[in-house]
């Protein structure tokens, strides 16, 4: 309970100052090595006083010195670092990298940091600008906030934990996880584009692994070899653009046709091959750019 308490202040307070670490959300605490080495000042210390033993007074000075200094560079260690994210668009259902954007305002020639997302951790050496890649995983469509991240320092001696949590502005968006779609469906959209005047050709054999339309089965090279074959087609290079309607995919949820619809859209933008995605009154633009693709997985996220 005072873990989760404790926990809350500190998130409460980091909200106030998003991106950019500073004095009002930066938190230090001794680790264990930290409460060990306080006991040994202490100890020494204390009998500097009771025995006049110049040495324990020595020992005592020289490491409240190291003391010291462990909290003055482990605080300057993360104060006035800004940082963003970079790539705001990912699916759902699968691990990704977040790419964050580590900036040093005060130019500093190496910090040692260690950032971490969940179970994701990762240690590193910051030059002035510097970018750090986590895993994560986003369960649901839509929009989301970005995780917080976690940040601490224990550089230099490893006894002092500086400590803070970082909130972002920014919001993600997190389109269907893109599913292949069978070869039924994928008949369905041949189907459909050659109603609309658009052209397939032969591409080659292969051995049948599922179900198909028995219209596609080679019967010439099944008898010969024994076992099923079917004929593969890819679009033809005079194709001008394919039509991906979403009330026309089959699929037992809309769920299942977003994430169908998903992969389509990857699957041809990998291919460079124009294409737009109708759903009811909806009618994308034509086109096979990044943006074209990043526009319609972002309006699959908030269909």
């Amino acid at each position: 309970m005072k873990n989760n308490f404790w926990k809350k202040i500190i998130l409460k307070k980091s909200l106030k100052n998003l991106n950019t670490i500073s004095r009002k959300n930066l938190y230090i605490f001794p680790n264990l090595r930290g409460f060990q080495i306080a006991a040994l000042i202490f100890f020494c210390f204390a009998v500097a006083i009771f025995y006049q033993n110049n040495f324990a007074l020595l020992l005592s000075i020289v490491l409240f010195f190291i003391y010291f200094i462990s909290i003055l560079i482990s605080y300057q260690n993360l104060l006035n670092l800004d940082l963003s994210i970079n790539n705001k668009l990912h699916p759902a259902n699968k691990f990704v990298n977040l790419i964050y954007q580590i900036n040093d305002k005060q130019n500093r020639e190496r910090l040692n940091v260690n950032f971490d997302l969940e179970n994701e951790t990762t240690k590193k050496d910051i030059n002035h600008k510097t970018t750090i890649n986590l895993k994560y995983k986003f369960d649901q469509r839509g929009k989301v906030d970005t995780p917080t991240l976690n940040i601490h320092s224990l550089f230099p001696f490893g006894i002092i934990k500086t400590f803070t949590n970082v909130s972002f502005k920014e919001r993600l968006t997190i389109y269907p996880e893109p599913i292949r779609p069978s070869n039924e469906i994928f008949d369905q959209l041949y189907q459909l584009n050659t109603d609309e005047g658009f052209d397939y050709e032969f591409d080659k054999i292969e051995e049948n692994k599922e179900n198909i339309n028995l219209s596609k089965i080679s019967w010439k090279h099944s008898s010969i070899k024994k076992k099923l074959y079917e004929k593969k087609f890819k679009f033809s290079n005079n194709l001008q653009h394919i039509t991906i309607d979403l009330q026309k995919i089959s699929a037992e949820s809309f769920e299942k046709k977003l994430s169908y619809a998903s992969y389509l859209i990857e699957y041809f933008y990998q291919l460079k091959k124009p294409f737009l995605l109708k759903n009811k009154d909806f009618i994308s633009a034509i086109a096979c750019s990044l943006d074209h693709r990043n526009k319609l997985l972002t309006y699959l996220a908030n269909a």
